[in-house]
């Protein structure tokens, strides 16, 4: 990634690991990060495949079976296309600024937004005179990747490579067709529109109050995916009652179950034809309404590469 804003667009769904709560629970499709799905009337079995945004992307090599799936599959498919940055980037920093005549001194006690003004010089080295013009969700972005990055030195963000993108370079490296199952306007409504901006204001400086708690929740997010523990993850992100920051059910479903079902309505057409690697975040393969179980609610045989 060759700016901020570029490696923001890789990672708007680490959001959901630290500011959602509840659903329920399903657990068994978990402890790979690879599935095989087939069956249903598919000529050739398609994989899904579940991604952490900010693992590096040497990680792929210890994904079992991913080298001989990139290499044999006709297709790749993610939640993005991604070969617009420039047009994509664009379109985010458009979205992400404040209303006219909204602000924080509006959305925010006196106490909280001070609180987000101190968290974010902190932090960052900026408070809101130089961020107060973007929406909660932006400035979440660009706090989360600047805490992940002091948190974690060995990550930077100028530099990275998201193992989405990788997946799908080397896709076209090899002359094969990349779709996207949604528009970055997809997710710019799941981030930035579908929770009224007092709450995510609300749940920002949440977040930054409660920063401390950041390094173990990471911690553990990023053992759960490297051991394959997609419930372990789920859970962490969608059942933990010690979470401080608690959002409407509105922004769960925006950021998770509704997306699923939109492209669980799509992979079936997609899988017909062609032999594919689907990359998506970890976090929509589990639970009850993750892509995993309701494409084997519909008839299809998925089962772990391992």
């Amino acid at each position: 990634m060759k700016t901020i804003t570029s490696a923001i667009l890789a990672v708007i769904l680490l959001l959901s690991v630290s500011l959602t709560v509840s659903s329920q629970t399903g657990g068994k499709y978990t402890g790979a990060l690879l599935w095989k799905v087939s069956g249903n009337g598919l000529s050739k079995p398609s994989y899904i495949l579940g991604t952490h945004h900010l693992t590096h992307v040497s990680f792929v090599d210890n994904i079992p079976g991913l080298r001989d799936v990139m290499a044999n599959t006709q297709q790749t498919v993610g939640e993005l296309l991604l070969s617009d940055e420039a047009g994509m980037q664009q379109k985010v920093q458009a979205a992400a600024m404040m209303p006219a005549g909204e602000s924080y001194s509006k959305l925010l006690s006196a106490e909280d937004a001070r609180a987000l003004d101190e968290g974010l010089k902190s932090l960052v080295g900026a408070g809101l005179d130089q961020f107060g013009q973007f929406k909660p969700g932006m400035i979440s972005m660009i706090y989360t990747i600047t805490l992940y990055t002091k948190l974690y030195p060995e990550f930077n963000p100028m530099s990275h490579e998201a193992i989405d993108s990788y997946v799908q370079r080397i896709a076209k490296e090899n002359g094969k067709s990349v779709l996207g199952l949604e528009s970055v306007d997809d997710q710019i409504y799941a981030l930035f529109e579908a929770e009224p901006l007092k709450d995510q204001a609300e749940s920002l400086v949440c977040s930054i109050k409660t920063r401390d708690l950041a390094k173990d929740q990471l911690d553990k997010l990023n053992a759960y995916y490297k051991a394959g523990d997609l419930t372990g993850m789920y859970n962490m992100a969608f059942n933990n009652p010690d979470e401080p920051c608690k959002v409407s059910q509105a922004q769960q479903n925006a950021i998770n179950r509704d997306r699923n079902d939109k492209w669980v309505e799509k992979l079936p057409a997609i899988m017909e034809d062609n032999s594919n690697l689907i990359a998506v975040g970890a976090l929509h393969l589990a639970g009850e309404e993750g892509i995993l179980n309701q494409l084997a609610t519909k008839g299809y045989t998925v089962e772990p590469v391992k």
